[in-house]
């Protein structure tokens, strides 16, 4: 049935509906020797009602000392492609209820793509959980779960966005959240006394944009625990 549902999305004007984004993410840790290593990647995520699409762009790392130790000294490298791993797979997430239902907790498929093996890998529940992936589509849709911004402070407000920030344990969080996509639009964690930060930041590109997953319809599937040792 799967299959088929596919195949007719084909002949379909949804097969148009999907908006692309590009989300740029920065994470900083600072260790022990006083060194803070800073990555930066972006993805692409195009997405619609029942499909989100999350592919890896790029990768960089750099290795610098703190500001406040002398004589400071960046490095900078690309991060290797990955030949036998699927940490820079792209992913494909499909929801398996009915468009338009309350549900939090609605149930999706993950696929790891991988385009030059012409091949998609199912990660079954279990197999997510091992990797520690959220099994929450709205957490996916939305990139976080909406439900946060409940117990949040509104900083501000305007027609397309909200501003919302979280203060708690030495930590603070800052959303800025576009009403309009029920997405996030930044993201900023901040850990002062660990040296910790994390943000991303998300750009609309497009809308009613082609929907890869289609390509992928004639793509062998395995399963993940295939790859297993």
């Amino acid at each position: 049935m799967k299959f088929l549902v596919l195949s007719f999305s084909l002949l379909s004007p949804w097969v148009w509906s999907a908006d692309e984004y590009r989300i740029d993410y920065q994470i900083e840790r600072l260790d022990a020797n006083g060194v803070t290593t800073i990555q930066k990647y972006s993805e692409k995520m195009v997405r619609d009602a029942q499909n989100i699409w999350i592919e890896r762009l790029n990768t960089q790392t750099n290795a610098d000392k703190a500001h406040t130790h002398g004589n400071a000294q960046e490095s900078t490298r690309t991060a290797p492609h990955e030949h036998t791993s699927f940490d820079s797979a792209i992913q494909w997430m499909q929801r398996k209820d009915a468009v338009g239902q309350a549900n939090t907790a609605s149930l999706f498929q993950r696929f790891y793509i991988l385009p030059d093996e012409k091949m998609r890998v199912q990660l079954q529940d279990v197999d997510q959980e091992m990797l520690g992936m959220k099994n929450c589509w709205r957490c996916e849709y939305s990139l976080i779960q909406p439900d946060i911004l409940k117990r949040a402070q509104l900083i501000q407000r305007d027609p397309e966005s909200a501003h919302y920030q979280i203060r708690s344990a030495g930590q603070t969080l800052n959303i800025i959240w576009n009403e309009q996509d029920q997405l996030v639009q930044k993201y900023e964690l901040l850990k002062p006394a660990s040296g910790y930060a994390k943000t991303f930041t998300v750009h609309k590109i497009d809308q009613q944009v082609a929907t890869p997953w289609t390509q992928t319809e004639k793509y062998s599937e395995r399963d993940y625990a295939d790859f297993s040792d």
